[in-house]
């Protein structure tokens, strides 16, 4: 079993490496704290992202919080 840690996995970057990991059979763990919130405001948030992550790769485990 080969797993993938992701932090900032509703970002940019994070989310394309969870996609990548999860088509290569990794066990994907992502991890995301929505921080774009804080520093940009609310309309700057990773939730839209979030939902197409967990549609996107059903198998893999996300672990989101809020800092709201």
């Amino acid at each position: 079993m080969t797993a993938a840690l992701v932090t900032g996995s509703a970002d940019l970057i994070g989310a394309e490496a969870s996609r990548f990991f999860a088509a290569r059979g990794f066990d994907v763990i992502g991890i995301d704290n929505d921080m774009r919130r804080q520093f940009f405001a609310s309309a700057a948030n990773t939730e839209w992202s979030r939902r197409q992550l967990e549609r996107d790769c059903p198998e893999a485990v996300f672990i989101f919080t809020s800092t709201k």
